[in-house]
C-alpha cells in the first residue's frame, strides 16, 4: 500500500445547477485500510458522498458478468501480461501484505455516513454482493446503485443521481439521461464515457478504476488492465463533464509511482450564484 495520500480538488461550473454543493469522490477502495483517506473525508466536510465502485472484493462462481470491453492491441496485451506476470511474481517474493478484508470498507463506509449522504455504484470486483453487503448498506442508510438512480435534495439543490454498474445496462442509463433536472452518473468506467455515456444529456460522471495509470511518467498514467497503456483516462477532469479518481488503495505488488493514492473533492458552483 502507497503510504502517500493527497486531497485533489477541483471546481466544476455547470449550468443546471441552482446551489453550489461540495461532493467527495471516493473509488477503489477494494477492503484495504484507509484511515488516512477517511480523515481527509472528515476535514473536508462534503455535502455528499459518491463512492464510485470496487468497494468491496466480492465474486461469483463463475466470473462471467457482461462487460464492455475494448479491443486491445497485441502489443497492449504483451505489456499487459507481462505486468501481471511480474505483479504476480512480486506478491510472492514480499509476501501477502495487504491483504483485503470487508471490514476495512465496513468501517469507511459507516464513518463516512455520519458525515454526508452516501451513494455507491459497483464496479467490476462487486459481480454479486452478499446478503451482509446489502443489509450494512440499508442500516447504514447508504444508497446502493446498481443500474438504479434515486432523487435526492442536498442544501436545497435537487439532483437525479445514477448509478451504472460494470454490467451496464444501456436502457436504464437511457431512461436516467431522459429524465429532467440536474443529473450525476457515478460510473466505475472511465471507458464508458466515450462508449455508452457522452452523447447522452447527463450533467457530470463520476468514475475511478485505473489507479490513475499505477505509475506516472510526465503527467500521464501508464497502466490500464482494460483501456490499455497510456490509457486516455487516468486521473483528473475531463471535458468538464467527467471527473476521474486514482483511487483509494493499492492492490498491487507494483508500487504506485508519481501516484499518490487520493481523495477527490469537487466544488459544484452553478452559473448565477442564487445564494
Amino acid at each position: 500500500m502507497s503510504k502517500k495520500t493527497v486531497t485533489t480538488e477541483y471546481t466544476l461550473t455547470l449550468p443546471k445547477l441552482r446551489r453550489p454543493l461540495r461532493l467527495a469522490l471516493v473509488s477503489d477502495l477494494h477492503e484495504r485500510r484507509a484511515d488516512d483517506i477517511l480523515e481527509r473525508l472528515r476535514q473536508a466536510k462534503p455535502d455528499c458522498i459518491a463512492v464510485t465502485g470496487d468497494t468491496f472484493e466480492r465474486f461469483d462462481d463463475e466470473h462471467n458478468r457482461p462487460y464492455h470491453r475494448i479491443e486491445l492491441s497485441f502489443f497492449h496485451r504483451l505489456f499487459l501480461a507481462a505486468a501481471f506476470n511480474i505483479n504476480y511474481f512480486l506478491i510472492h517474493i514480499v509476501g501477502k501484505r495487504n491483504l483485503p478484508d470487508i471490514q476495512n470498507s465496513y468501517r469507511f463506509l459507516r464513518e463516512a455516513a455520519k458525515l454526508a449522504p452516501v451513494w455507491l455504484s459497483l464496479g467490476n470486483h462487486e459481480e454479486k454482493l452478499h446478503e451482509e453487503d446489502l443489509a450494512f448498506l440499508k442500516e447504514n442508510r447508504i444508497t446502493l446503485l446498481d443500474n438504479a438512480d434515486v432523487e435526492a435534495e442536498v442544501k436545497g439543490q435537487h439532483l437525479r443521481v445514477g448509478g451504472l454498474s460494470t454490467a451496464a445496462d444501456s436502457a436504464w442509463l437511457a431512461r436516467f439521461a431522459a429524465k429532467d433536472g440536474f443529473k450525476l452518473l457515478l460510473c466505475h468506467h472511465p471507458e464508458y464515457f466515450d462508449r455508452l455515456v457522452r452523447d447522452l444529456d447527463i450533467d457530470l460522471t463520476l468514475s475511478g478504476h485505473n489507479h490513475g495509470g499505477q505509475i506516472r511518467v510526465f503527467g500521464r498514467g501508464v497502466l490500464s488492465s482494460h483501456s490499455g497503456l497510456f490509457p486516455k483516462y487516468d486521473k483528473g477532469v475531463f471535458e468538464n463533464r467527467l471527473v476521474l479518481s486514482a483511487g483509494c488503495s493499492n492492490t498491487a505488488a507494483i508500487p504506485r509511482l508519481n501516484n499518490p493514492r487520493e481523495l477527490v473533492i469537487i466544488d459544484l458552483k452553478p452559473e448565477n450564484k442564487t445564494e
